[in-house]
């Protein structure tokens, strides 16, 4: 029995932890953007009817990160060594159910309704039972298998980065936009790309990676290093705009990679898997503010998006440089 609680207040850290994790939405560039229409329909006296659209995208994919197993976020080596028995496991799996905060806010609902309770949390326990007796598992589904391997060193580094943005909730919420975007009026279809680069747009600020020690063992100048991120971040950008205003997409994705390459490079901002990704309210101000602009001038917005890009690259590689292989002594 001690080592029952034992594991489930081990348990209960890992699920408020793990519940911490959602704070960085608050500064996210999409969350920021449907806070600015919620205030902006209340200035006006409105109800914020044409942010409920995106709020409920962002509800849609917290949910399924929130309503995983909590019992799934322990290592299965780890779950092994334990020494429990069967009954034991059959009872710490129904006690786990606890911890789910999807479970919580089903029988809020359900009481706010007016309705039993009974049947659906029975219906659970008896799955949570069957689950806990179940010993053999099927594979599980890596995300990343998506995207295939690439040959050569660059693209080794562009697939990983990939891999790694489709293991960000961001990504999710950009493909959501662009798929519901397909049937919208041809006539959006410039905004519609502006709402896709800015559901990836907070990717941009975060490069907490770039002080790892296998970049320092790299032979190559750290320009190709960012531009391998670039590469891939830009692809998904065309890739999901494609159907819609492809140009105003590069141009967005472009700006967004430019004004956010400062704090890549030096707020150390971290991405967390199945997360959405956290930026400065500044340069996602500025990300979104000069990405519509740009986005908008047509062939010339995008010259001139392509151009601050590159400077940025060329900026960003100097420092980077610097950064993982020391600043050289000039010759006496």
């Amino acid at each position: 029995m001690k080592v029952l609680f034992a594991i489930l207040r081990a348990l209960w850290t890992v699920v408020r932890r793990d519940l911490t994790g959602f704070g960085p939405v608050r500064t996210n560039n999409f969350f920021l953007f449907v806070a600015l229409l919620i205030w902006g329909n209340l200035v006006s006296g409105l109800a914020p009817v044409s942010a409920y659209p995106f709020l409920v995208l962002l509800a849609a994919l917290l949910f399924f990160p929130i309503s995983s197993d909590p019992l799934e976020k322990i290592p299965r080596v780890r779950m092994g060594l334990w020494p429990v028995a069967a009954r034991d496991r059959v009872a710490l799996r129904i006690v786990a159910l606890a911890f789910s905060p999807v479970l919580w806010v089903t029988v809020a609902l359900l009481i706010r309704e007016g309705r039993s309770v009974v049947i659906p949390l029975a219906a659970v326990t008896g799955a949570a039972v069957v689950r806990a007796l179940v010993t053999t598992r099927a594979p599980r589904f890596a995300v990343g298998r998506i995207v295939p391997a690439m040959s050569g060193s660059t693209g080794i580094l562009l697939a990983g980065h990939l891999r790694g943005m489709l293991a960000v909730l961001d990504t999710w919420l950009a493909l959501a936009i662009a798929i519901f975007a397909t049937v919208a009026e041809p006539a959006a279809a410039t905004v519609l790309s502006m709402l896709v680069g800015i559901a990836l747009s907070t990717q941009a600020q975060c490069g907490a990676d770039l002080d790892a020690t296998r970049l320092r063992l790299l032979p190559w100048p750290a320009w190709r290093v960012l531009l391998a991120r670039d590469a891939a971040y830009l692809a998904l950008q065309l890739l999901l705009t494609l159907p819609l205003d492809p140009m105003a997409g590069l141009a967005f994705g472009m700006t967004a990679l430019a004004m956010g390459r400062y704090p890549s490079l030096h707020a150390n901002l971290h991405i967390d898997r199945w997360r959405f990704a956290s930026g400065r309210v500044l340069f996602g101000a500025i990300q979104m503010i000069a990405g519509a602009m740009l986005a908008f001038a047509g062939a010339k917005g995008t010259a001139a998006a392509a151009i601050l890009w590159a400077g940025s690259l060329y900026w960003g590689g100097s420092v980077l440089d610097r950064r993982l292989h020391g600043i050289r002594r000039e010759r006496p």
